[in-house]
């Protein structure tokens, strides 16, 4: 028997009608029946023989419902743990698609290291070769200390600014909380570093929020951070707040120029998705 509401109301009313026949017959109500009851009864052979072959019926219907209900109930039990095992896999399959990610930028990282490395060695044996080649006089002497200490003095800053990150747009007022300012605005992008130093930077100009130096204690911290300042825009309290990398005064003009001319290739191809990364245009036509 199919295991469904509907039979389980035919089979109810089944065993009704058989318990209504045998409550008329004793005329008892409950469980208010005695074998003496049933003996002054007076039951004919052949009513026993219906009341038997109807209990029978009912039981062999009952059996098959609940064997029908258990195996629907295992195969239920049998998805739920398919289910459970397919959302394990997809978590796994994030879990890696992340860390591939996270590799990604290890490695570009790296290698923008070993560029800025490269830069400072290269200075160092171009500068040491004129030294030797000019006969080491003292101004050179000096000279060549200063070129070193720039490029050394370069090379650090650089790796500093990997650490840190700029956050744009966030009202300024007198005796304010910046680490209460920067906690709240990591808490809508979901994430929870651990800052370093915070504090705002440049010239205070009337009406205009001087912009928040953050330093984060890992380049990682500050890449997810950067993923994830897209979610600023769906927050109620920092909506008009935006995030981007540490840039030099030279950078930030560099920036500016790829924005512009970003955003005239959006106005006259507004078939295709234009982005900047690594200090490049890139575009794709939209599906």
């Amino acid at each position: 028997m199919d295991c469904t509401m509907e039979k389980w109301k035919d089979l109810c009313v089944e065993m009704d009608q058989f318990d209504d026949s045998i409550f008329e017959k004793f005329k008892y109500e409950g469980d208010d029946v005695t074998r003496e009851k049933i003996e002054a009864a007076k039951l004919t052979k052949m009513q026993l023989v219906d009341w038997v072959f109807n209990f029978a019926k009912i039981y062999q219907k009952t059996k098959s419902f609940n064997l029908n209900a258990v195996s629907k109930m295992e195969d239920l039990n049998s998805r739920v743990i398919k289910g459970q095992e397919k959302i394990i896999h997809l978590q796994e399959d994030l879990l890696i698609s992340k860390d591939q990610q996270l590799a990604c930028f290890r490695s570009t990282v790296k290698e923008e290291i070993a560029s800025v490395q490269s830069a400072v060695q290269t200075e160092i044996r171009s500068t040491w070769s004129q030294v030797v080649a000019r006969g080491a006089s003292g101004g050179q002497a000096i000279t060549t200390a200063a070129k070193l200490k720039e490029a050394v003095k370069s090379a650090v800053a650089e790796e500093d600014k990997s650490k840190n990150f700029m956050i744009f747009g966030k009202e300024e007022v007198p005796s304010e909380d910046v680490p209460t300012i920067v906690a709240g605005v990591l808490q809508d992008l979901n994430e929870k570093p651990r800052v370093v130093e915070c504090t705002r930077v440049g010239a205070s100009e009337q009406g205009k929020p001087r912009p928040i130096k953050v330093m984060l204690s890992s380049v990682d911290a500050v890449f997810n951070v950067l993923r994830n300042a897209k979610l600023l825009k769906h927050s109620c309290s920092n909506k008009a707040t935006y995030i981007g990398p540490d840039r030099s005064k030279e950078e930030r003009a560099e920036h500016n120029k790829l924005v512009i001319k970003m955003k005239t290739m959006m106005r006259d191809e507004p078939e295709k998705y234009h982005f900047i990364r690594r200090g490049v245009i890139s575009s794709v036509i939209k599906q």
